[in-house]
């Protein structure tokens, strides 16, 4: 390949990443309050995924018919997701969790850290006594699910907790640490990024700007997670390779694509992976009961097909490809279903905003919240994971919400009526960059 071609790919696939993160963000902007909120953190793999795509299509190893089943699934996901921003304030969101939290005394927050703080040692001894390293912690997830979930929507909620003005900083600093430092024995390369949430949302309750420094700390942050997950899990050898695993990650967020088309491995597993639509989507839900939809996930199934082993990792079963295993060629269904799915995904957060806003108990509305904040991001990445985080929230509030009713001296106290500002929909607090 000739520079000119050479050239000519990276202005392709960087004329793609723009025009990808410029559609997310103009269609998704009334919903996201900084630049740091999840929703746009676990989104930049879209216009990655976008601009890999292009190159594929370019270099001919994808056929262009992909590049309009991605184009068109993230148009319609998208549509679905604007029509859900419409019911949400982030001025009037701001003013739910600020009084929400208000209701918090110091000790009520250290009640929840102690339970979460104990759950996360049990979750980091299973991890170390199974060797729950690198890729393999996917299979040790798959074993310890229940309390796996209940672990990451204690975490989620004590990650907000620590952020009531009841609680100095010093002292949510160390909590903070606390948890994050626990969760290294079975935390992907990620392991940081709860950090960088936990920044973001903080600045935004403060009604304080993103700034460029500190958008930079944030992603020195999670290079340096990547960095430390790589060296004590992924058995990087040196900070070069371990750059070359954060930047690889990025550039490969759509490597499904890869998989499914390059190498067929979506025409392959049609006639060894029988699973419904149906069952499909509600496993997240099922398998809590015993009732598995699949024994892989789609992602897994490609990756075990291309590569001929039988493996448990695998890339993110992306909106577009798993519409295309369902409904193959079929946009009568496919169009209508990825509308649908960024209305439900999307709509998590209006609904949280109306729960907190509507419900007395203090521990439902810290719930509604965290579900908020924390289930949306990956909707279009992986679907299935919006649920999990969504069960392990509701699990996690669930838990909580008992151990208030036994243990009222520590957890419960008579909660403080508020009246919530019933700010437009479309209101732009300043506070937004």
């Amino acid at each position: 390949m000739t520079s000119p071609d050479v050239i000519d790919l990276v202005i392709d696939g960087a004329l793609a990443w723009i025009l990808t993160a410029l559609c997310c963000y103009l269609f998704l902007r009334r919903t996201i309050y900084n630049a740091l909120d999840p929703l746009v953190i676990v989104n930049v793999a879209i216009p990655f995924s976008a601009a890999l795509l292009v190159v594929l299509c370019v270099t001919d190893l994808v056929t262009w018919d992909k590049l309009s089943l991605f184009t068109l699934v993230l148009l319609a996901y998208l549509v679905g997701g604007r029509v859900a921003a419409a019911f949400f304030g982030r001025g009037s969101f701001r003013e739910i969790v600020r009084h929400s939290l208000a209701d918090i005394r110091e000790d009520q927050v250290i009640a929840v850290l102690i339970v979460t703080v104990l759950v996360t040692m049990a979750v980091a001894a299973l991890g170390l006594a199974t060797g729950a390293e690198g890729d393999a912690r996917l299979a040790f997830g798959r074993v310890f699910r229940p309390i796996l979930l209940l672990q990451n929507g204690l975490f989620l909620i004590s990650l907000l907790l620590l952020l009531a003005p009841s609680v100095p900083t010093p002292r949510a600093w160390l909590w903070l640490v606390l948890l994050v430092a626990l969760s290294v024995p079975f935390s992907g390369k990620s392991v940081l990024v709860p950090v960088v949430y936990w920044v973001g949302f903080r600045l935004y309750l403060q009604r304080r700007r993103i700034r460029l420094r500190t958008i930079f700390w944030s992603v020195l942050a999670i290079a340096v997670g990547v960095t430390v997950m790589g060296i004590l899990a992924y058995s990087t050898s040196s900070p070069g390779a371990a750059f070359l695993l954060f930047t690889n990650r990025l550039w490969m967020s759509g490597d499904v694509y890869i998989f499914a088309y390059q190498r067929e491995g979506l025409a392959s597993v049609h006639a060894n992976y029988p699973v419904s639509f149906t069952a499909y989507v509600l496993h997240p839900l099922t398998s809590l009961v015993g009732i598995r939809g699949y024994e892989k996930p789609l992602g897994s199934m490609l990756a075990s097909e291309v590569m001929r082993d039988d493996v448990l990792t695998g890339p993110n079963p992306q909106l577009p490809v798993v519409l295309d295993y369902f409904f193959s060629e079929d946009y009568g269904a496919i169009l209508p279903l990825a509308l649908v799915t960024g209305l439900l995904v999307i709509g998590v957060r209006p609904l949280g905003m109306f729960i907190a806003r509507s419900v007395r108990s203090r521990y439902l509305r810290i719930g509604a919240i965290v579900a908020a904040i924390f289930a949306p991001p990956a909707g279009f990445l992986d679907t299935s994971l919006v649920a999990i985080a969504l069960v392990g929230i509701m699990g996690a509030t669930a838990l909580l919400v008992a151990l208030e009713l036994v243990w009222p001296r520590r957890l419960a106290s008579v909660p403080t009526e508020h009246t919530f500002p019933a700010s437009p929909p479309h209101t732009l607090p300043t506070s937004t960059s």
